[in-house]
């Protein structure tokens, strides 16, 4: 199965949000969709394509999403960012009035101006520092779990974790979704034997921190058991990682990244939802019969549905 280009023509805004709605109108996809493909809670992009900021994060996230629908809407970002900031704008800082208490102070001009002098000093080395370690340090990446490698009897591990905010977390080059503090968890589905599982995390100046997990998995022996359900899908993931959504008669049953060498199957009565982010890596048996890969490497096919009848 083949991808689809999407060229959109330059559109003046109104606003973000009717833009945001003529876009995705135009290119046929639903929120639903959009939030599979882009990793953004569906009630975020509902609040921006109703303009209803209160309901979003900070605003560093906000650029994140914005970014995100830019890609997968194949528009300039930098329209998106700029309309934004545009209609929300950035908030004031409130201004504290503080008292002075004690020995009275008599200032001179001369005394204002070398305390001025001073403090512009100061912050401007404070502003460089920070900047400095910024560009030269790594970004914070913690994980929690697994705390360290181990072996276990399964096939299924969450991986969890922090990371620094604003910074793109992966997973054997799989992007993962973090909140607004850089919080992550992901359902990760391994192949039996080792399994190497390499977290990411690169800021915006490109600066990146790696942990690498070895996971040794003993998944159980299946069970001999005649599957009477009409629709049966087996997945398998290789030569790389994959992204897996999975629903199976409107149930999500997977949603997370797969390792090579790992399988999953699923069966329903009436109807099997897919999408792979990886569909070069994805190969589909359907009721019995392979079906090969499910397109080309890197390539996002979204909603195959696998039904009862072919």
């Amino acid at each position: 199965m083949g991808g689809m280009l999407f060229k959109t023509k330059p559109v003046r805004i109104a606003t973000l949000a009717e833009y945001l709605k003529q876009i995705r109108g135009k290119l046929n996809l639903d929120l639903k969709t959009v939030s599979v493909l882009t990793q953004i809670k569906e009630s975020y992009l509902k609040a921006l394509e109703e303009a209803d900021y209160n309901r979003l994060p900070a605003e560093v996230y906000v650029k994140g999403f914005l970014k995100s629908l830019a890609d997968l809407y194949h528009i300039k970002e930098a329209i998106l960012i700029e309309q934004y900031e545009k209609e929300y704008g950035f908030e004031p800082k409130t201004k504290i009035a503080t008292k002075s208490a004690g020995w009275p102070i008599y200032l001179t001009p001369k005394t204002i101006v070398v305390i001025t002098m001073v403090l512009l000093g100061l912050s401007g080395v404070i502003y460089i520092g920070l900047q400095v370690r910024s560009v030269l340090a790594p970004p914070l990446l913690v994980i929690s779990d697994p705390p360290g490698d181990l072996s276990l009897a399964g096939n299924s591990l969450v991986v969890a974790g922090r990371a620094e905010i604003g910074a793109d977390v992966a997973i054997n080059s799989q992007t993962v979704l973090t909140d607004k503090n850089g919080v992550f968890n992901e359902n990760i589905i391994l192949s039996s034997g080792i399994n190497i599982i390499e977290i990411t995390a690169k800021n915006k100046f490109g600066k990146e921190s790696r942990v690498i997990r070895t996971i040794n998995a003993s998944p159980p022996a299946a069970a001999l058991v005649v599957n009477k359900l009409p629709v049966v899908v087996t997945i398998e993931v290789g030569p790389e990682s994959a992204w897996i959504y999975l629903e199976a008669d409107g149930a999500v049953v997977q949603r997370g990244t797969m390792l090579p060498g790992s399988q999953k199957t699923v069966s329903a009565q009436e109807e099997v939802l897919l999408t792979s982010a990886n569909a070069g890596s994805t190969t589909v048996t359907y009721n019995g019969k392979n079906l090969g890969k499910l397109g080309r490497m890197s390539e996002v096919i979204r909603n195959v549905e696998f039904t009862a009848n072919p």
